[in-house]
């Protein structure tokens, strides 16, 4: 098989259909909340303080919380030398500057006008906490500040192993995991990743995260790699497997009966390869389509999950449209993870998110070819485009972050009942 580099925005691709085999691939990893906590202290995000020593299952009150997160997003010299004041009657003396801090930036509310809220955190305040320290605005439609869960699992923020964020409490070694994953999760617009921002600010070194991150010890998962149909339909059946790489380069990998890809489970598009919807696919885990990381006179090793000849996609998880890793600066057409949708339809009730390369066109890009894109929950728009000559429905309770560029101009339709935050879809 092969790519052919060519400006226009769709490429359609001649397959033939072969078995593949499954084989062991490579390890994911899981939470460690011990050694994250090790790594956050390294980076002197979290500091010794008798206020601030829980046990991992302690749950932290909304004060303890806030100044936790103050120091764990790189704020904690911001809020010692603030001068402002809070309107709060509850807050005690030795956060006072913490709390000023935080409700003048925006980042955390009062339960009243002149009560801060002193009883147990919860995961909404945490999540919509590091969701505006990473840049995203509740104020514009981003998220709702009372549910910001789904947001936060499209940014990177809620580890499979997070047990407890619909419950009324918040543990600190949940609190550690999310901060931790935090570091690794991109600002708005995926400009850059929050971590990459504190090191630009001089909180810490490249080398000092680096050693940071290897210190944070991972539990392995073992990846599986499929090239066939059956042979990622055996790999789905296995309540064991959590991870699976598609690896069928040269032979598109077809959906040719009715598929669910379980919550909790990973199916990667390896870069190179095509994913074909032809039936039915029910995605509760994630799907990452890879961007490319090489290139040739005419060859770009990107993937593609392309909906066609009926088939259908019910996306209730996360679908990851990743950027190319190419490090130059030359627009090559679209290079990053593809989304294409044909003669299928396809509906959002979990998060479809573009990320962004380093030059506009590297980053993540859906093509809306014939059949309907219906959104009813999130899609993040931070990589190249979304294309449209069919039709894009955003329902009542869709919410589309635009940072880049969604277009009409090759006469598709755009309904929008939701909220569409950010750029203007041009048409």
């Amino acid at each position: 098989m092969e790519k052919r580099i060519a400006k226009s925005l769709i490429i359609i691709f001649i397959f033939i259909v072969c078995l593949g085999i499954t084989v062991p691939a490579f390890a994911e990893s899981s939470v460690d909340v011990e050694s994250q906590a090790e790594a956050l202290k390294q980076l002197g995000l979290i500091k010794d303080d008798p206020e601030l020593s829980f046990s991992f299952d302690e749950e932290l009150d909304r004060v303890q919380a806030t100044v936790f997160l103050i120091r764990s997003t790189g704020k904690d010299a911001e809020a010692i030398n603030y001068q402002g004041s809070h309107p709060f009657s509850d807050v005690p003396t030795w956060a006072d500057k913490y709390i000023a801090y935080a409700y003048e930036k925006g980042l955390v509310n009062g339960e009243s006008d002149t009560n801060f809220g002193t009883e147990k955190a919860d995961f909404p305040m945490v999540l919509t906490f590091l969701l505006r320290s990473l840049e995203y605005n509740d104020s514009v439609g981003d998220f709702s500040a009372k549910s910001p869960e789904l947001l936060a699992d499209a940014a990177g923020l809620l580890p499979d192993d997070i047990d407890d964020i619909n419950e009324d409490k918040c543990r600190y070694g949940n609190i550690v995991a999310v901060s931790w994953a935090a570091l690794q999760a991109d600002l708005k617009k995926g400009n850059q990743t929050l971590a990459e921002k504190l090191i630009s600010e001089g909180h810490f070194t490249a080398s000092d995260y680096q050693k940071a991150l290897e210190s944070a010890n991972t539990k392995v998962v073992e990846a599986i790699s499929v090239s066939s149909f059956e042979s990622l339909k055996t790999a789905l059946s296995n309540p064991d497997v959590r991870s699976v790489i598609v690896d069928s380069i040269g032979t598109p990998l077809i959906i040719t009966e009715e598929l669910t890809v379980q919550k909790g489970v990973t199916v990667t598009i390896k870069r190179g390869n095509d994913f074909y919807i032809e039936n039915n696919l029910i995605n509760n885990g994630t799907i990452e389509v890879m961007g490319a990381d090489s290139v040739s006179p005419d060859f770009i090793n990107y993937s593609v999950m392309a909906v066609q000849k009926g088939g259908n996609v019910t996306n209730n998880g996360k679908i990851i449209l990743q950027p190319s890793v190419i490090e130059d600066t030359e627009d090559r057409g679209p290079v990053g993870g593809q989304l294409r949708i044909f003669d299928g339809t396809f509906e959002n009730n979990g998060s479809v998110f573009l990320k962004t390369g380093k030059v506009n066109t590297h980053g993540g890009m859906i093509a809306i070819i014939e059949g309907p894109f219906t959104n009813n929950a999130l899609v993040i728009v931070d990589g190249f485009q979304i294309d449209i000559a069919g039709t894009f429905t955003n329902n009542a309770d869709g919410i589309i972050i635009n940072n880049t560029y969604i277009s009409t101009a090759k006469g598709g339709t755009f309904v929008n009942n939701g909220i569409l935050s950010g750029e203007k879809i041009v048409e």
